[in-house]
């Protein structure tokens, strides 16, 4: 089972829905998808270590990165030794490494900057949105489950372990004279898919990437403002749009503006659009099966 914890669900200025911060949890595995200021401590608040195995950053405006300086100080300070992940745009390893210089801070682990990210059964990936500056969301995807159906097998009478791995492995068996097709016996079950935008204005990218996600996290910064496009982001009424052209299962409504102090108006205006969408409040945990 993962989980889906959103540390800040706000952006831009700080306000009561925290700054953007998003914990992904799986089986022991950890990625956090932007680390605005608060984060760490949203995460102790929660009553989680900070030691995340993946960081993955969507653009280097301060509301989004500003967090993750004194993060990875304190994961030092706490003694972490394994690897940390990073994930992020061109300029954030020129930035975290002045920022370790200009605080006299010598991280005391290995920090690898990478453009996507390998797990042994999923993958996160980025893709192109448009904001303002240089900006990317990331997929999370699992890979497909492929279990043997053995009370089946065993059903026929095929009781040979050697049949069940090869078939297992997908390959075709010659046995008592007939011939066994694994997909007859194997039950594939489709991974998850989790789309995060980040900052953005509606784009063909993001519904592209978004197909046939499970979970969309877009950004609606506004209810139904005409000047959301002009400074790169969305309205509700447009994460709700892209939702259904893409297909999604559920669609999350991310980045509010300070401006509101209650998210009605937002998910008023998504629900007109499609039917699936939510809001969250800081700290809100979502489990995903």
């Amino acid at each position: 089972m993962r989980k889906l914890i959103f540390l800040g669900v706000g952006g831009g200025a700080p306000s009561r829905w925290g700054l953007p911060g998003i914990l992904l949890i799986k089986d022991g595995f950890s990625a956090l998808f932007d680390c605005g200021e608060g984060t760490q401590l949203k995460i102790l608040e929660k009553g989680l270590g900070i030691n995340v195995d993946v960081v993955a950053i969507t653009h280097m405006h301060g509301d989004h990165v500003l967090g993750l300086p004194g993060m990875i100080q304190t994961m030092g300070l706490l003694g972490r030794q394994k690897e940390l992940i990073i994930l992020g745009p061109k300029e954030l390893k020129d930035f975290l490494e002045e920022s370790f210089s200009r605080t006299k801070f010598e991280p005391n682990f290995p920090i690898k900057f990478v453009d996507s990210y390998e797990g042994p059964d999923f993958r996160i990936v980025p893709f192109e949105t448009c904001h303002t500056v240089e900006s990317r969301g990331y997929v999370y995807e699992e890979r497909e489950r492929r279990n043997l159906d053995v009370e089946k097998l065993r059903a026929e009478g095929i009781w040979d372990y050697r049949v069940f791995r090869a078939l297992k492995e997908g390959k075709t068996v010659q046995y008592g004279g007939r011939t066994l097709i694994p997909e007859d016996y194997l039950i594939i079950t489709k991974g998850k898919k989790i789309v995060y935008t980040g900052d953005t204005r509606p784009c063909n990218n993001i519904i592209e990437a978004s197909k046939n996600a499970d979970v969309l996290i877009h950004d609606s910064t506004f209810d139904n403002n005409e000047e959301a496009h002009l400074y790169g982001h969305s309205n509700a009424s447009d994460a709700a749009e892209v939702a259904s052209k893409a297909g999604v299962g559920t669609l999350v409504l991310f980045h509010y503006s300070a401006r509101y102090t209650t998210t009605e108006p937002l998910l008023d205006e998504a629900l007109k659009r499609f039917p699936r969408a939510v809001t969250v409040e800081p700290l809100d945990t979502v489990f995903i099966r």
